[in-house]
């Protein structure tokens, strides 16, 4: 219960500083800020305070700033000197954007705070090898133990699901294949696998011989095996440490644009959309991963790890928000960048009319992904506890 408050609280937060972005710019360029909504409506709740109503709305995720005359289409109210509609285009980009911009830089101060913490190193596990800019970067790559067949020579000599191999025969594995084919070489005469926890803060070392002639679909030794690259970034110069916060949002994006790209490419090459979907997630993925860190034991973790999540949140709904999307920032950016352009407004009826089934949309994606998060993420769990 406590992860949930925290998680929704953390969540509220983040849209607030979205919120006030706009919310600032309007009352600087003088726009009449009609309702600073937390939440998705219907209303629960609203005070009126000044000339703007503060509203909380049933659905407690988003929120949203209600200016004069946005998505209007009476001609009184559009040419209202205190109308969105009425001020120049430039200024109305600058509020538009506001929202975007404070996600962005709270992100970046997030993770100058959280690099800083942990003398401007951050470590993190990719499946795949990736250069990031701006940093010294070293690269490991982690070989496991991914599982162990029954009554197989592995099995029999103690090797478990998660065990990380460090050498073979006093030789170090320097990724999957070079321990399949020292294993293979070593076919029918005992070896030596020095093996570890994943951190390797432990070491044992066990015997065993692998198979000459395993039974179908197994290996020599009778596991399967998994990898990682454990990477190391590091923020050594002053510029860096400066820097390091919009550096690390940078990287931060950059690699997940490439995991999606791989991901998307996988899956058309399969014809399912399956790898690529796996990839979003939306609040109830992003609550069950805060849940996982609220429980971790040691303080200092926990508290980093919260930054982190957070700090990608607050640069996910930053990279979000601008995408040309009709209902978000990025969609009316886009409608005031042909503005500006052809120096012509675009039709405030059919703005209007785009933005409402731009809503409607997002909203059956949202349900879409929240129903493919419940199985995911909850379903399981609940499965656990009735067995």
């Amino acid at each position: 219960m406590l992860s949930i408050i925290i998680f929704l609280l953390s969540l509220s937060i983040l849209v607030l500083i979205h919120e006030l972005g706009h919310f600032l710019m309007a009352k600087k360029f003088g726009i009449k800020v009609l309702e600073f909504g937390f939440g998705i409506p219907p209303r629960a709740w609203g005070k009126k305070i000044g000339e703007t109503i503060v509203s909380l709305n049933w659905l407690p995720l988003g929120g949203f700033v209600h200016l004069l005359g946005e998505d209007e289409v009476d001609k009184k109210v559009l040419e209202d000197k205190r109308s969105f509609a009425s001020q120049t285009v430039s200024k109305r980009i600058i509020v538009v954007a506001a929202g975007v911009l404070m996600n962005l830089f709270l992100a970046w101060i997030l993770y100058t705070i959280l690099l800083a913490a942990q003398n401007f190193k951050y470590e993190m596990k990719l499946p795949f090898p990736y250069q990031f800019a701006g940093v010294v970067q070293t690269n490991e790559e982690v070989v496991l133990i991914g599982d162990v067949a029954k009554d197989s020579p592995a099995f029999l000599a103690g090797i478990k699901k998660g065990d990380r191999v460090i050498a073979l025969d006093n030789e170090e594995i320097k990724n999957p294949g070079d321990l399949i084919a020292k294993t293979k070489q070593k076919a029918g005469r005992e070896i030596i696998l020095t093996l570890s926890n994943e951190a390797k803060s432990s070491q044992r070392k066990i015997s065993v011989t692998p198979r000459k002639t395993p039974p179908p679909n197994q290996g020599a030794l009778g596991v399967a095996i998994d990898s990682y690259i454990f990477t190391v970034l590091e923020y050594r110069d002053l510029w860096q440490k400066i820097l390091a916060g919009p550096i690390q949002g940078f990287n931060v994006m950059s690699v997940s644009f490439d995991t999606i790209g791989r991901l998307a490419s996988v899956s058309l090459a399969q014809r399912n959309p399956g790898p690529v979907s796996e990839s979003f997630g939306g609040p109830v993925a992003i609550g069950y991963f805060f849940n996982i860190i609220l429980n971790e034991p040691d303080l200092k973790l926990k508290l980093l790890r919260y930054l982190d999540i957070t700090a990608g949140i607050s640069l996910s709904l930053a990279f979000f928000n601008v995408l040309p999307i009709p209902a978000l920032d990025g969609g009316r950016l886009f409608f005031l960048l042909i503005e500006a352009v052809t120096r012509k407004k675009v039709n405030a009826e059919i703005e209007k009319k785009i933005h409402a089934v731009g809503m409607v949309v997002l909203l059956a994606l949202f349900a879409l992904v929240t129903f493919k998060d419940i199985n995911t993420f909850i379903l399981p769990e609940v499965g656990k506890l009735i067995h």
